[in-house]
């Protein structure tokens, strides 16, 4: 029997790392200054952490890296990676020993972390980044808190404030009132925690919307994580150049000939209404495509001309109508994201017919799809 060979499906996530680079370049010009942590969580918003993280660090353009789970920065240290990651989700008590084992820096945001960590660090210099939830409503000590968790720490004198940040939870919408009150309230806690006497190296409060569009919160670090991938949170933001990083793209496993009346995938949502030519496609919901993207909500490229998702979208397969794309055949190539001709399509494009964010469609794309990596002009295969 012939042994197979790692990739045989043809249903392929192309990721760009010189774009990335080149977008990491950007952004920390445009940061004025600032350090850059660049997000890698959720496998680098799908399009391979290990990858973005080596790219970077031998880069020198990210000082630190920033993920949300144990496990996520345990795959970066397994890896190689040696540049500070930071905790920037929730950390369960049980795994604070584990978390300084590998070298991470825990964020702070109660009191049991804060006494798990000093515990676990067992009297050994050890420095942290206190998380200030500074109006946002999620993890991080409150204005009201904060005063207690610094009494707290002041027990533990092994434990340096080496950072202090906060999330933005408005600064897509530049008319959003909240991203002034949030960095006013950010501003006169930084200044409580320095006259208790600790003077945080690495403060920092911009994401990628804070560092597109609000100069006034970018600190002394800024946290983009979608625009390094050449995504806006928002079109209301301002666009330095990003270039899109990520092409998805599958190919028409089989054309079928239909005749009017002919119902088409799962419900019989989709009928012809017409003799039709639709073409199958070898992707489905558990690749990432959103299901709710099916019955002419969303659209793919095939030879540069918009054909639309007929039907619902399966589990393993979907349906497209080919007649905008004249005579196609088998085997030719179907684009999900990217450019084709003079047509291109996003996530933000399918985010839109989902009824949902960039973030998610990115991230939903299932680990089943393969990678290929293009490096100093060259394409190698994950």
């Amino acid at each position: 029997m012939a042994e197979l060979q790692p990739r045989h499906r043809p249903t392929v996530l192309e990721i760009d790392l010189d774009a990335i680079r080149r977008n990491a370049e950007r952004l920390k010009r445009h940061a004025r200054g600032a350090a850059l942590l660049a997000v890698v969580k959720a496998d680098a918003y799908g399009h391979g952490a290990v990858q973005v993280a080596s790219l970077l660090e031998r880069s020198s353009l990210a000082e630190w890296f920033g993920v949300a789970l144990l496990e996520e920065a345990a795959v970066l240290r397994e890896a190689g990676i040696q540049k500070p990651i930071l905790m920037l989700g929730p950390l369960h008590q049980t795994q604070a020993k584990a978390a300084l084992e590998r070298g991470l820096t825990p964020a702070i945001y109660n009191l049991e972390i804060l006494k798990a960590i000093a515990e676990a660090s067992a009297g050994q210099p050890c420095a942290i980044h206190l998380k200030i939830d500074s109006g946002m409503g999620r993890l991080g000590f409150r204005p009201d808190e904060l005063p207690a968790a610094l009494e707290t720490l002041a027990s533990f004198p092994w434990l340096t404030v080496e950072g202090f940040f906060s999330n933005l939870a408005s600064a897509d919408d530049p008319d959003s009132p909240q991203t002034a009150s949030q960095i006013a309230t950010f501003k006169e806690m930084l200044s409580l925690v320095r006259a208790r006497g600790h003077d945080p190296k690495w403060v920092d409060l911009a994401n990628s919307a804070g560092l597109l569009a609000h100069p006034e919160s970018r600190f002394k670090m800024v946290r983009p994580g979608l625009a390094l991938y050449g995504l806006r949170p928002s079109s209301k933001l301002p666009d330095i150049g990003l270039e899109q990083a990520a092409a998805f793209r599958t190919v028409v496993i089989q054309v079928k000939d239909l005749p009017k009346g002919t119902p088409v995938g799962y419900s019989a949502t989709y009928v012809t209404p017409k003799p039709q030519r639709i073409g199958i496609l070898p992707i489905g919901y558990a690749d990432g495509l959103p299901r709710c993207a099916g019955n002419e909500r969303g659209y793919v490229l095939v030879r540069g001309k918009r054909c639309a998702l007929l039907g619902r979208v399966s589990m393993d397969l979907c349906a497209i109508d080919l007649e905008p794309a004249g005579h196609v055949t088998e085997g030719e190539p179907v684009t999900l994201w990217g450019k084709e001709g003079e047509e291109s399509l996003t996530p933000q494009d399918w985010a839109n017919w989902a009824g949902t964010i960039p973030y998610e469609i990115t991230t939903h794309l299932n680990p089943r799809v393969a990678r290929r990596y293009r490096l100093d002009g060259k394409w190698k295969q994950s």
